[in-house]
């Protein structure tokens, strides 16, 4: 009796793992379409910044000043202490699921931006500058 009490609770935990494993697997496949191929072709500037464990990715993006921009804040796994994107520049407590995160900036005027996670560990820029040579 207890040998198949053994067997039993062995199969039991070895088909746990294997469902943690298929979760972790599914959790982790990025998403299919970028969301942000409409917005460009509606006259937005786009950008994708990848949240990462080890923060923003890229840390810094640059924009062009009066054109309204939309940002996706991808993050391809759970698995990340960064759960929010902070800016006090732009009033901003967005919170960050997986997935496509798309925010919206208007009017936007030259300078410089940051943004920061909600543990203020890792932190990104935003400048706005007019690359128009005269």
């Amino acid at each position: 009796m207890k040998r198949m009490t053994k067997a039993v609770t062995l199969l039991a935990g070895l088909g746990l793992l294997g469902l943690c494993a298929i979760w972790l697997y599914v959790q982790s496949k990025p998403d299919p379409v970028d969301p942000l191929i409409a917005e460009q072709a509606a006259g937005y500037q786009v950008a994708t910044i990848t949240v990462t464990a080890d923060g923003f990715v890229p840390d810094h993006i640059e924009l062009q000043p009066g054109v309204p921009a939309k940002i996706n804040f991808k993050k391809s796994t759970g698995f990340t202490c960064i759960k929010n994107m902070i800016s006090k520049d732009f009033g901003m407590d967005v919170p960050l699921n997986k997935g496509d995160n798309l925010i919206t900036l208007d009017s936007l005027k030259p300078g410089t931006y940051e943004y920061y996670c909600g543990m203020y560990m890792y932190y990104g820029k935003i400048t706005v500058k007019d690359n128009k040579t005269t």
